[in-house]
């Protein structure tokens, strides 16, 4: 049996806008926070770009794009 569940994600960018990131596996979105979060502390700000290049390592997708 397939589990079909979606999990989700809110993380602020650099600029103060909040998104919203789905994706098939819980891991994945553990996975993408962690990374984040670490890009963040290490390395400085996380914008879209950087989000987006990091949402892709983890096959996620940004739910409410502006």
């Amino acid at each position: 049996m397939e589990d079909e569940s979606t999990y989700y994600l809110e993380y602020e960018l650099s600029d103060g806008q909040w998104v919203i990131l789905s994706f098939a596996d819980m891991n994945d979105r553990d996975g993408c926070h962690i990374s984040l979060d670490m890009y963040k502390v290490q390395l400085g700000p996380v914008d879209r770009d950087k989000l987006q290049q990091i949402l892709q390592k983890f096959n996620g997708f940004i739910v409410n794009p502006t």
